[in-house]
């Protein structure tokens, strides 16, 4: 099962748009949106992970980006995201 996670996530990794995530970044989900095509990235990364794919869990995950536009999922922000919109990293509230 975790080899078709990573199959999915390195798939969909390769179906990012030009306008990635920096490697190394922590970014919410709303930032990656507003950076470019990352939703079915979320989706794809949030239920390999089994958690929930709605667009509150879309929005407010914190994920990191590794390699050519990838992300891994670090957590789920119940209060929110902050730090979106800026240049700093994004973070929990």
């Amino acid at each position: 099962m975790k080899v078709l996670s990573i199959v999915a996530i390195l798939t969909a990794a390769l179906s990012v748009s030009a306008k990635s995530c920096n490697k190394g970044g922590i970014y919410c989900g709303q930032s990656l949106l507003n950076k470019g095509n990352y939703e079915n990235h979320i989706k794809e990364v949030l239920s390999s992970e089994g958690k929930p794919t709605d667009q509150t869990h879309v929005l407010n995950s914190l994920f990191n980006c590794i390699e050519s536009g990838g992300i891994t999922y670090v957590e789920y922000c119940s209060k929110g995201c902050g730090g979106v919109g800026s240049t700093a990293a994004d973070y929990c509230l």
